[in-house]
């Protein structure tokens, strides 16, 4: 390789080049991964959640998703938010997030192709659906197009620049150096994509670089398997402050992207040895500069540590258990709603559903609680677990009522008939005092923002509410899992004294705002909070009614349209 002198480079053309063609190169691949995930839409968690009953599905499904959405972290942060709702196990997790490091190595296999002289065209017809046509998709489809282009128009561009510095002989000294000690190409790879926070970037950088010939094989799949523990650094930075759930899947993500690395770093003259004998054969005599060499080394990275690994899900479930054990969360069993139960045995069904019913007033108990915390304790981390609770709810009702429909669908006796109705009336009582407990949250933190006082007197009474709630929410529970129809009665009686006791502290609260000596701003959102415990009350007494009410008018066509 013939080498240059420093005053033959112009620095500020090279460096602008460098810098730019970075930049336009990352903005590019961004804006092609939120285009794609645009497009998709809400339908990617269903399709998760539908999808993978099973570690090996988990896989397949893994890898479609993030060759789609070109984002790793994006397939992550959505099987985090399944597994904290109880709508994935941990074991189908760890499936996907074997899939998604499969699937983002498509990215890699992309850019290794050479269409770099079709960016500006590519990026013409981008700009022209973007700009031309008011269709929503057909934007997003453009901007899926204009990133592509821009993101092979910045590689070029980089490209061009870096072959100037990799002829001075200094540079290439460095490179040279990767080659030699591995471990440091691995650091290289690490720094460079925790910066980034995308392994897909990193990686389009390391092709680049190394079309130029000036960084050994050996160095250059050194730092892809830093790229590949870099790129953890995502997960974990969306897992801090979240559950066990979402702490043990970013574990699951760390622990796959270390065994790998470590297996290879010690094996990695004979895996150079078996890239270059397979990019030989596929390329050809120019693979110490073909981009798709370094594709080639990803791909088989991740491929074969998903081949070693998927034997020991049972083993890394049990390990990130034990690493990240569960303090102070609500805890909920794992259901699964089979759809084969639904013709062969519709009272097993809804034996299921009763199960993933308890589940929800698991977590909506909890939401009281952390309501509480909040409220009257100041724990800053309730609101947080709050929102957790409120989107588990969401997510429960939505998965329980399909899954009722889908009973309601067969040939049911009445009795059953009564029963799916009466859980669908239930599930949308659960969720809708998730929705009143969200409320509360949202008034308190208002209250705080503001810094407005409590009066003594107004905590005493909130407190009380919350004393009445909490055990109409109890009884409710009970009388309905259980069929009490004692409790019950007992719950439609102490719902008229709950609306007593709110008409009597509203007219307190307002006795209070009037008394001139009293110094305290009581107006802040007292009668909007005690308003929505009422409400909470309405939807506990709904469901001692379901318990009382014998005679449900609903019949198997009405089931159709609930």
């Amino acid at each position: 390789m013939p080498f240059v002198f420093l005053a033959d480079i112009e620095w500020k053309v090279t460096i602008f080049e460098i810098i730019g063609g970075l930049g336009i190169f990352l903005y590019g691949i961004n804006l092609m991964s939120d285009s794609l995930k645009k497009i998709a839409g809400s339908k990617l968690k269903l399709f998760l959640e539908k999808t993978t009953n099973t570690p090996f599905k988990g896989i397949l499904v893994g890898i479609l998703l993030t060759a789609i959405i070109q984002s790793s972290s994006a397939t992550t942060a959505l099987v985090v938010g399944l597994v904290r709702a109880g709508l994935m196990t941990l074991p189908q997790a760890v499936g996907v997030i074997f899939g998604a490091n499969i699937g983002t190595t498509f990215t890699s296999v992309l850019i290794s192709l050479d269409i770099g002289g079709f960016s500006m065209p590519i990026m013409f017809v981008g700009s022209f659906l973007i700009f031309f046509f008011r269709r929503k998709k057909i934007q997003h489809f453009g901007r899926i197009l204009f990133g592509f282009g821009m993101l092979f128009f910045g590689l070029d561009t980089m490209g061009a620049a870096l072959k100037q510095l990799v002829q001075l002989p200094a540079f290439a000294e460095m490179l040279q150096s990767v080659g030699d000690k591995p471990i440091l190409g691995v650091v290289v790879g690490v720094v460079t994509t925790a910066i980034i926070q995308s392994s897909s970037a990193t990686i389009g950088i390391l092709q680049q670089l190394y079309s130029t010939g000036g960084v050994p094989l050996i160095g250059a799949i050194a730092i892809v398997l830093g790229d590949n523990i870099g790129t953890t650094v995502t997960s974990i930075i969306a897992s801090v402050g979240g559950t066990s759930s979402a702490k043990r899947t970013a574990l699951v993500h760390v622990l796959f992207n270390a065994f790998g690395t470590i297996l290879f770093l010690i094996l990695l003259k004979p895996y150079t040895s078996l890239i270059t004998l397979m990019s030989e054969s596929i390329v050809g005599a120019d693979y110490l500069t073909n981009k798709l060499t370094i594709s080639l080394a990803h791909v088989s990275f991740n491929v074969i540590t998903v081949l070693i690994l998927y034997w020991f899900v049972k083993q890394m479930v049990w390990i990130v258990t034990k690493i990240i054990p569960s303090h102070d969360e609500i805890e909920i069993d794992e259901i699964v709603l089979d759809k084969l139960l639904l013709k062969s045995s519709p009272d097993l069904a809804l034996e299921n559903v009763k199960k993933a019913m308890m589940n929800m007033g698991n977590v909506t108990r909890g939401m009281l609680e952390f309501a509480y915390n909040y409220a009257f304790e100041n724990d800053e981390k309730a609101v947080e677990l709050g929102n957790q609770c409120e989107e588990m709810l969401d997510s429960m009702d939505d998965k329980i009522h399909n899954y009722l429909v889908d009973i309601g669908a067969n040939d049911l006796s009445d009795y059953q008939i009564q029963k799916v109705a009466k859980n669908i009336d239930t599930i949308t009582d659960l969720e809708r005092i998730g929705d009143h407990f969200d409320n509360i949250f949202e008034f308190f933190q208002e209250r705080k923002e503001k810094r407005l006082v409590m009066h003594q007197k107004t905590r005493e009474e909130l407190v009380h509410l919350f004393q009445v709630i909490r055990m109409q929410l109890e009884k409710a529970l009970r009388a309905y899992f259980n069929d009490d129809h004692d409790l019950a009665i007992e719950i439609t009686k102490t719902e008229a004294e709950l609306d007593q006791l709110v008409k009597d502290y509203r007219k307190n609260h307002l006795n209070r705002i009037n008394d001139k000596n009293n110094t305290e701003n009581e107006a802040g959102f007292y009668v909007d909070i005690i308003s929505n415990i009422e409400r909470i009350g309405d939807h506990c007494n709904n469901m001692a009614v379901n318990v009382l009410n014998k005679d449900f008018s609903y019949h198997a066509d009405d089931l159709e349209h609930l």
